[in-house]
């Protein structure tokens, strides 16, 4: 007697599965900020941790944001929501997301742009690479995090530095595509980078394409000395 069950698609399942759990965790994110709103510092004595728990959770729900949008991605199910973007209020707003948490380990977190500059891209997709790569930076700094952004050669150059070690030199690259990879050492996947190249490579603007750039900031007039990630946008 023939099976004549279908094979399921992995993908597919794994794409549903992380969209329940995406879904999970938005309500025990939203229960939180509840709790949160009604924790005073002076007389909670948990807040901190419970800000950490918050924090967290939204790195967690960022990840499972880029692997619904890899799919996305892959099944040619994506398309960009390009528009204007006014890019010092837009980094600024990204910047005080992660203000709290980044006060409370000792970190400052500033920005360098000029105020006039605006490009055309999908805001919403970028924001998560420079989320995901602020996230890291907070992880590996000293104490200073930089995030700025100028106009290069008819690309708009978002860039996240820190004063931490750097990155190791197998990681440094300027292209277009990064291939992920897994290190079960520091329990890196390779996603944001990957995530990162792929939001980078869907911008195109005539004959010119995103790409990521990773380096090491060594030169003396640099603000930091440390960790450089830049994303460039057609």
């Amino acid at each position: 007697m023939k099976n004549n069950i279908k094979k399921l698609d992995f993908s597919t399942v794994l794409a549903g599965s992380v969209h329940d759990m995406k879904n999970s965790l938005a309500m025990l994110l939203g229960s939180l900020a509840d709790i949160l709103s009604e924790c005073q510092t002076d007389t909670c004595s948990i807040k901190k941790e419970l800000s950490r728990i918050q924090h967290e959770g939204q790195r967690v729900n960022r990840d499972l944001i880029q692997l619904l949008t890899l799919y996305k991605i892959d099944q040619s199910q994506y398309y960009l929501n390009i528009a204007e973007v006014y890019i010092y209020d837009y980094l600024e707003e990204i910047i005080l997301e992660h203000e709290s948490v980044l006060s409370e380990r000792g970190i400052d977190i500033s920005l360098q742009c000029d105020t006039a500059l605006h490009g055309f891209f999908d805001a919403e997709l970028v924001s998560g690479v420079l989320k995901t790569i602020i996230n890291n930076a907070c992880q590996y700094t000293n104490d200073k995090i930089l995030v700025s952004a100028e106009s290069v050669d008819g690309f708009i150059k978002l860039t996240v530095t820190d004063n931490g070690k750097g990155y190791p030199a197998h990681m440094l690259f300027e292209q277009t595509t990064y291939k992920t990879t897994s290190n079960f050492g520091t329990g890196s996947t390779g996603l944001g980078l990957y995530f990162s190249s792929q939001v980078a490579e869907l911008h195109k603007n005539k004959k010119k394409c995103g790409y990521i750039q990773i380096t090491n900031t060594t030169d003396a007039s640099s603000e930091l000395k440390g960790g450089c990630f830049s994303i460039f946008l057609p």
